[in-house]
């Protein structure tokens, strides 16, 4: 089994370390790194850290993205890439000194359909339907939502196992296309579903809902508070452990990628829902994105 993750709006992530936060002042950063990431980045950096056998397909815009290429090739992932016109995005996160996080997002550069419609060809040539899929991120701009919810119809076509983690397709489509693995946080699911799910038995009653309607399983995570999950293997809620963290930049996608390399080493409530929830946890002791 090999585990291909889709990127198709990868990021610079860029950290300052502020000490002394001041808006509507100039402020002084002790240290700055820099992180290739995006989200099927971060899967597939934490499956490849594990031992697992990834691919990442990553769309990237012709006019910054050396230094992305050259940020892969030292983390050793391997990859397929394909281009487009435009400056890939450039995330800036503020870190101040009680390690709270300020984070300015960008969009840049746009794609088309033709250019989507290629990468599901080079797919269906090398996935097999034993394979999984994490199709993760946002689709860039230029793609109509109708062909966004295709383009991952067209995933279902090579694999049944396709793990959907965009803030790019709501509620309707998400149920149409029915994905066998989806990971929102609180906010994302209250979007899904339509009313808060800040206590856990709320976020269970959401993740059953979800799962009666045709997602095979949902991990719904909550932060420090844990996560609950309902699927095919069960249902449960997960208690985490205390840890300083920090950063959480990652820790939702680390999470995608422990609940993918539990279940692809033994398909287990309590293993896939254990390791899910220590990957994100684990995600939170290193810098970035690591």
């Amino acid at each position: 089994m090999k585990i291909y993750t889709i990127t198709l709006n990868p990021v610079y992530d860029i950290f300052y370390h502020v000490p002394i936060l001041k808006f509507r002042e100039e402020n002084q950063a002790s240290s700055v790194s820099v992180f290739t990431g995006g989200k099927g980045v971060n899967v597939s950096r934490a499956l490849l850290g594990c031992g697992f056998d990834t691919r990442a397909y990553l769309l990237l815009g012709h006019e910054n993205c050396q230094p992305f290429i050259e940020g892969m090739t030292v983390a050793q992932i391997p990859t397929r890439l394909f281009y487009t016109e435009g400056r890939m995005r450039e995330n800036v996160t503020l870190i101040d000194g009680e390690g709270n996080e300020t984070r300015i997002v960008m969009n840049n550069f746009s794609a088309n359909p033709e250019t989507l419609d290629y990468i599901l060809a080079t797919l269906k040539k090398e996935v097999t339907p034993d394979d999984i899929i994490a199709c993760c991120g946002r689709f860039p701009a230029g793609i109509p939502t109708e062909y966004t919810v295709k383009f991952v119809e067209e995933l279902k076509t090579i694999t049944d196992k396709v793990a959907l983690d965009t803030k790019s397709i709501g509620l309707s489509d998400t149920l149409k296309i029915a994905p066998w693995f989806i990971k929102p946080n609180e906010k994302e699911v209250e979007a899904l579903v339509g009313y808060p799910c800040h206590e856990k038995e709320v976020a269970l009653k959401a993740a059953e809902e979800l799962h009666s309607r045709g997602i095979k399983h949902v991990l719904i995570s909550m932060g420090d508070r844990g996560a609950v999950y309902c699927g095919e293997l069960g249902k449960c809620t997960v208690e985490l452990p205390k840890i300083t963290s920090v950063s959480s930049v990652g820790a939702g996608d680390s999470t995608v990628a422990g609940f993918i390399a539990g279940y692809s080493e033994n398909p287990t409530l309590e293993n896939c829902a254990r390791t899910a929830c220590a990957y994100g946890t684990a995600c939170c002791l290193e810098p970035g994105t690591n």
